[in-house]
């Protein structure tokens, strides 16, 4: 009957839509509702089942959810939206399954039902396969476009890259090459959501499951200060004679001024950092003036084109900072990818990124 628009409901229940076009009488429990009006008012109408269907967005927001240990607000932030978009999937999500997939302790999420684990793991294989599909999507693009896209750290961008680069052009001219300078948060987004190819990262204390991690280098900071200076008669240079002089360093941003903050404040001593810019180049040329002192990366300093200047060795002071190579954890790199890390990292071949990816 209901080919008829006719529906098994209390007839009460739905408003009156006028005669049906066709002849004869409406059973009792039947009502003639048209399909273009059932839909906005029972799920049991073809309409309505055909409009309704799973969103990649609902099982992405769920699966968040479940990586997070059932924390909504955790898994928005990893989601880059607010909480209520993230419940509202949920909901949605549960509706259209006609289950429920969480156990609640009052308002709080704390556990997954039986039907919720096994949806979970189905969820968890079908993002797997969505993401090796917009891989390949993405490789093939790049390569007809020819763009690599590489985000890295200041440290990096101005000590690692300048040479890879010009062997890569060198092998591969078709390929255009883009060398974005950012921030470790704003270049792990950029490597997640597929904006870069790879990147070139200070060391962060907490890596992203999305992202595959290699160190390549292992760097120090080094004190820089006129040949005149009291520091460098020193034999041996505590931070509490660096607390007594005007030192000049890179930003806040930069992983080195948190590497320097970090010794001084577990000395128990106030940053003597009150200067700050963001290249190498524009602190050792304040040093220059003999206003202060300077730390910045070993390898920024070049005595031949600073000869009124001094490093001064501060391993003993600072730890060590290390530069990643991040990559999206994804299958298969494209080919233009593996050639620049070819010459960028040769350490790191087809067979490690594979094993990486397994473990």
């Amino acid at each position: 009957m209901r080919s008829r628009g006719l529906w098994p409901v209390a007839r009460s229940a739905w408003p009156e839509y006028g005669a049906p076009p066709f002849a004869g009488e409406i059973p009792l429990g039947y009502a003639y509702i048209p399909e273009r009006y059932c839909v906005r008012h029972w799920a049991g109408c073809p309409a309505q089942q055909a409009s309704k269907a799973l969103k990649l967005r609902q099982l992405e927001y769920f699966h968040e959810v479940v990586e997070q240990d059932f924390n909504i607000s955790a898994a928005a932030k990893r989601l880059y939206t607010s909480q209520p978009g993230v419940s509202r999937q949920l909901i949605d999500l549960a509706d259209e399954l006609g289950v429920e997939l969480f156990l609640h302790e009052g308002k709080r999420l704390v556990g997954l039902t039986r039907a919720g684990v096994e949806i979970a793991e189905i969820v968890a294989r079908v993002l797997i396969d969505v993401r090796r599909i917009h891989e390949i999507g993405r490789s093939l693009a790049t390569e007809r476009h020819d763009r690599l896209m590489v985000v890295a750290n200041r440290h990096a961008a101005h000590h690692l890259l300048h040479h890879a680069v010009v062997d890569f052009r060198e092998m591969m001219p078709e390929v255009d090459v883009t060398v974005s300078e950012e921030n470790t948060t704003q270049a792990t987004a950029m490597l997640r959501i597929g904006q870069a190819d790879l990147g070139l990262l200070a060391q962060a204390p907490d890596q992203d499951p999305d992202l595959l991690y290699f160190p390549i280098e292992e760097w120090r900071l080094l004190l820089v200060v006129p040949r005149d200076h009291p520091l460098r008669r020193m034999p041996t240079i505590a931070l509490a004679d660096l607390a007594r002089v005007s030192v000049c360093s890179y930003d806040h941003a930069a992983q080195s001024r948190q590497v320097i903050e970090e010794a001084f404040a577990q000395a128990g001593l106030d940053s003597p950092v009150n200067i700050s810019f963001a290249s190498s180049h524009m602190i050792l040329q304040f040093v220059n003036s003999k206003i202060g002192v300077a730390i910045v990366a070993e390898s920024a300093f070049s005595p031949a084109e600073y000869p009124e200047l001094c490093g001064l060795d501060v391993t003993h002071l600072f730890r060590p900072l290390t530069t990643d190579l991040v990559l999206p954890r994804r299958a298969s790199p494209p080919r233009h990818v593996f050639n620049f890390l070819s010459v960028l990292a040769p350490q790191i071949t087809p067979t490690t990124i594979g094993d990486a990816i397994g473990s």
